[in-house]
């Protein structure tokens, strides 16, 4: 019998769309695979027991901790009971998972897509006994929308300002008790913007040790999960002024997600704002695209899949870089990269892309070649099954 992988599917829209590209890579390798439909629980709950009762080889394949505690009537875990390996690729920072991590099955794997990630699970998980890293990963649109000097959209950013949703992550400063809360946001804030090198969780270590020598590695962790809203603010305002910047000098940007509407220059005429659309909408878009613009979510050693969709989207990616993206790329072969430090360089640098048709297709058909090779999902697929051999 032919090893079963398991998925959730009903959830997120954007991790369906990844899981989609998983169940077509696992199904080409020759594996069975099962789906759970957060839709219908209790049916597929019942179709799980049946399958696990019978195979003795599954494992799950899952994203920011789906199913985790999924559990037996009489309250113990699933995944313990049958001895299921139960993989969790963490989409975001691990930070955003307390109480999940906390939990996981025996026979978890975390795999988490920025290398820092994986060093933060070492450090203050302990019970997480297997971690890895495992990068973003495309998905490839077809059809093409063809050579990018017939594509109507200049620059495309499909992302939101987190500024405008993070709100509810916000504590109440004044209760820490060991620092000035106020103080510490607005150091820390300033920090991240003037080094953005940085982590989030090392500027916040870096201030409460300034503050407090003596402070335990648990409650340290604590305060960096109470802080981790700054890191959604550092992540809005280099997204925002990437954006502006090039609006202000004239270079049209197409933008979909929340909050676009929002700021105080959203009145520019070289800003086309799209609304908010779902992840799957956002492929075509891309194959409309002469360039994907990218700012990562404060990943310093890891990518985004905006990245490597818009490699398969033939376009040509412009994105800020990281220590991971500098091993694998070459700025201005794979894709072209700049610096948050430097972000004044990035409007004349997408203009002279755009000035050149020539080298920017050249630029995006180089891209898409690298990334059909080695970052699609089924490449992610093998690699998830060399790990757990």
């Amino acid at each position: 019998m032919s090893k079963t992988m398991i998925f959730f599917q009903g959830v997120y829209d954007t991790l369906d769309l990844f899981t989609d590209s998983l169940i077509e890579a696992f199904s080409q390798m020759g594996m069975e695979t099962f789906v759970y439909h957060a839709s219908h629980q209790e049916k597929s709950k019942e179709e799980l027991l049946k399958l696990l009762e019978k195979s003795d080889d599954a494992a799950v394949v899952t994203f920011n901790n789906l199913g985790y505690n999924l559990d037996l009537a009489d309250g113990r875990n699933i995944w313990d009971v049958y001895n299921v390996p139960y993989v969790d690729i963490l989409m975001d920072h691990p930070f955003h998972y307390g109480k999940p991590l906390s939990h996981m099955p025996e026979m978890a794997v975390i795999l988490c897509t920025d290398r820092n990630h994986v060093a933060y699970i070492r450090r203050f998980f302990p019970n997480i006994r297997k971690c890895g890293f495992l990068p973003h990963a495309g998905v490839e649109y077809v059809p093409h929308g063809g050579a990018l000097e017939t594509r109507k959209i200049s620059v495309l950013y499909a992302g939101a300002l987190p500024i405008y949703t993070v709100s509810k992550m916000i504590p109440d400063l004044r209760s820490i008790p060991e620092v000035d809360g106020e103080d510490m946001a607005q150091t820390v804030l300033a920090e991240l913007v003037h080094h953005p090198y940085k982590t989030t969780e090392q500027a916040i270590e870096e201030y409460v040790r300034s503050v407090r020598g003596d402070i335990s590695d648990e409650r340290l962790h604590e305060l960096i999960v109470t802080m981790r809203f700054l890191d959604s603010y550092a992540t809005s305002f280099f997204r925002e002024q990437a954006v502006r910047s090039l609006v202000e000098n004239g270079i049209s940007v197409t933008a979909y997600g929340v909050g676009w509407n929002q700021c105080e220059w959203s009145d520019n005429p070289n800003l086309i704002y799209g609304g908010k659309v779902l992840a799957p909408q956002i492929l075509p878009l891309m194959n409309d695209s002469k360039i994907v613009l990218n700012t990562l979510t404060w990943f310093k050693a890891g990518a985004h899949d905006r990245i490597f969709n818009g490699m398969l989207a033939r376009a040509a990616v412009v994105t800020d870089d990281s220590t991971y993206l500098n091993d694998i790329f070459t700025d201005g072969q794979q894709l072209s990269m700049f610096c948050l430090e430097q972000m004044r360089e990035l409007p004349e640098k997408v203009y002279e892309l755009l000035s050149h048709p020539k080298q920017l297709q050249e630029l995006a058909d180089r891209g898409y070649e690298a990334a059909r090779a080695s970052h699609t999902w089924k490449n992610r697929a093998q690699e998830i099954c060399a790990m757990m051999e």
